[in-house]
Formats: C-alpha cells, structure tokens, sequence
C-alpha cells in the first residue's frame, strides 16, 4: 500500500525534477489541522513512519497564525525521521485538513510553504519541493 502511495506522490513531481527522482528520495506527507501536526516519510522500499505533534499555532480562523511557533513544530516534527543516507534532498505534500469557511487564501498556500521550508532548515532536512493541498486536493 505504501509504495503506491509513494509512487503516486513521485509522479506528481514536476519534470524539473526528474534527475533527482532517479535517486528516489523520501517523501514527507504533512497533515495539518487545528495545533496538531501528523507526517508519514514514505520510502523508496514501501516502507513509511509516522509521527504526530500538538502545538499551539492556529486558531479557529487560520491554520497558522503563529508563524514561528508553526516552524518549530515542524521542525520538531522532522527531526523525529532519520536523516537520509548521502543527504539526499526529499519532497513534502502538505496537507490542510483543518475546514475553514473560505478554503485557503493564497497567502495561506505561500505560509505553509515557506513555514515547511524553514522547518526543513531548521531541522537538517533538505526539501526541495513543496505541494500544497486543501483536504486532499492540490492548491498549489
């Protein structure tokens, strides 16, 4: 189940990236929702491991609405994944499940992003690409 799961993931990768998916990097689902943070890493054998976080960055109106705070929980949260052998780069999808009245606003898409970028710094974990979906569906 799992390496369908990542074969789906990979084959949504833009081109650009096609050397890098020769290597078959991880790839990091993200599921955010009210203060809480779950992610799988899905291998290249099939395998995957999960984690899960509560923090408090969001309120009842923004998935985010600490910045910082997101980061850090992010951050905390990769750290939990071994590093990949030869500091190989990795991919993330991050997912909103939080229902929010509107959708995501485009500034939204662009702070989950950036937050999942710098939690990836933070955390030594180099993600060259990040997609955005809302319950499910790509956003960005």
């Amino acid at each position: 189940m799992s390496l369908s799961t990542y074969e789906r993931h990979l084959k949504e990768v833009p081109k650009k990236y096609n050397v890098l998916q020769l290597f078959r990097p991880p790839i990091y689902v993200i599921e955010l929702s009210n203060n809480q943070l779950r992610a799988v890493c899905y291998y290249k054998d099939g395998s995957s491991r999960r984690h899960q976080l509560n923090a408090d960055f969001s309120n009842r109106r923004m998935v985010i609405a600490d910045f910082l705070k997101a980061v850090q929980a992010m951050a905390d949260l990769l750290q939990q994944f071994p590093k990949h052998p030869f500091r190989v780069n990795a991919f993330a999808v991050a997912n909103v499940t939080e229902e929010l009245a509107d959708g995501l606003t485009m500034i939204e898409i662009k702070a989950v992003m950036e937050a999942v970028w710098m939690a990836s710094g933070e955390a030594k974990r180099k993600i060259v690409y990040t997609t955005v979906s809302y319950q499910g569906q790509t956003v960005s």
